[in-house]
């Protein structure tokens, strides 16, 4: 029996390592951005995001045709990505939705705490 439970939490283990390194695949694509700059206002419209994987593995994302780029991982239903806006370093956490979309916060380096939102759709 114990052998079984063994083999079992074996296989289930190596299932979810495979299914978090799918993760970052399933992400690829084009989206369209909407969101709040961190004093709150809602951005200009809608913007774009193209997210593409690199040789590496670790996601490349590219805002606006190129006039913002970050790096992103995914770890299970969250991804993580870094940037720079302004000359600041910027993070984000974003929450993978089961429709596909991404939502979640953003923070500038001395923004003073306030934080900003964005909602990926993909195209």
């Amino acid at each position: 029996m114990k052998t079984i439970a063994v083999a079992t939490l074996l296989a289930l283990s190596i299932c979810s390592m495979q299914a978090l390194a799918a993760d970052n695949a399933s992400l690829i694509g084009n989206y369209t951005v909407t969101g709040t700059e961190t004093s709150g206002a809602p951005y200009d419209g809608a913007g774009t995001l193209a997210i593409t994987m690199d040789k590496s593995g670790a996601l490349n994302l590219s805002w606006d045709g190129g006039k913002y780029l970050g790096v992103g991982q995914s770890i299970g239903d969250k991804l993580a990505v870094a940037t720079f806006d302004e000359k600041r370093a910027v993070i984000m956490l974003m929450d993978v939705k089961a429709d596909g979309s991404l939502e979640g916060k953003w923070w500038k380096r001395t923004d003073a705490g306030t934080k900003g939102t964005e909602v990926w759709k993909k195209k």
